[in-house]
């Protein structure tokens, strides 16, 4: 890393479509954002200023629908060393539901 990335850079390269200032104020949200789109650059410079404990919960009160697979794995074996946690659930029971069932 040749020079020092400030947060508002990060923020602006992991959400284009809210304000820096805005993402900065959702630290949990912010960290997941860094977590599923920062590039290596950064998670270096984010992590340099946040400890891997307010990592840890940020992913562990994650969005749904933020993380790939890939990345959700990642990020499980990486702060909790478990790459194999389901990711959250966009509509928690949704898959019980079988429409073609239902009258």
């Amino acid at each position: 890393m040749s020079a020092e990335i400030s947060l508002e850079e990060v923020a602006r390269n992991v959400n284009w479509y809210t304000e820096p200032s805005q993402l900065l104020g959702n630290v949990n949200l912010f960290l997941c954002q860094v977590m599923a789109r920062g590039s290596a650059d950064d998670i270096i410079a984010t992590r340099s200023r946040f400890s891997w404990d307010e990592f840890r919960t940020a992913y562990q009160q994650a969005p749904s629908g933020l993380f790939s697979k890939g990345a959700w794995a990642y990020w499980g074996l990486m702060l909790l060393n478990d790459p194999t946690l389901p990711p959250p659930e966009r509509f928690p029971g949704a898959n019980l539901f079988d429409w073609r069932s239902a009258k």
